[in-house]
């Protein structure tokens, strides 16, 4: 004991030492165990899912990563950060803070990697992303808000589909911000 007296000073520091340890231990689990639930798990398409999906048979399956993250697999939040700010070209919104355009090519590989993959929001993901394969946007602005609430929005609700005037006037006023 009294060992412990004379040392009290690395007796904490080893104490602190542990307890930090034991808190990065339990983050750096929880991230992986977060990974594997939302990218890693392969699953089958449902039946619903397959036939929407063969309805885009005729576009060339995107297999490399258009968005230029460097990722071959994609968390759930990402897919929500990329289809948010696609989304974005669509809408009418106070406030817009990401901005990625929305291409056939970043639609379809976005289509394929939930197909083909396991995420607790995968129905409205192919919902949503299966009617902008198809030129459908006229619930972009409902689009948006979903995957904004999804993400805790409180600021920048849609409030209504950009016509193809504003579009492009947002493709111009955006033009070194969009990605």
């Amino acid at each position: 004991m009294t060992w412990v007296k004379e040392h009290k000073l690395i007796v904490g520091c080893v104490i602190v030492l542990i307890i930090c340890l034991g808190y990065y231990g339990i983050i750096l689990v929880d991230r992986v165990d977060q990974k594997a639930v939302s990218s890693s798990a392969q699953a089958t398409p449902t039946e619903d899912n397959k036939s929407s999906a063969s309805q885009h048979s005729n576009s060339k399956a995107v297999t490399e990563n258009p968005f230029d993250n460097g990722n071959s697999s994609f968390t759930e939040d990402e897919i929500l950060h990329y289809m948010h700010g696609m989304s974005h070209q669509k809408v009418e919104a106070e406030e817009k803070w990401i901005h990625y355009e929305m291409t056939a090519e970043r639609i379809q590989f976005l289509l394929n990697m939930i197909e083909n993959g396991r995420y607790e929001n995968e129905d409205l993901f192919l919902d949503i992303l299966n009617r902008w394969a198809k030129d459908d946007f006229s619930q972009a602005d409902k689009d948006h808000n979903a995957v904004w609430n999804l993400q805790g929005g409180t600021i920048g609700k849609a409030k209504g589909v950009l016509s193809p005037e504003e579009e492009k006037q947002y493709l111009e006023d955006y033009k070194g911000k969009i990605k």
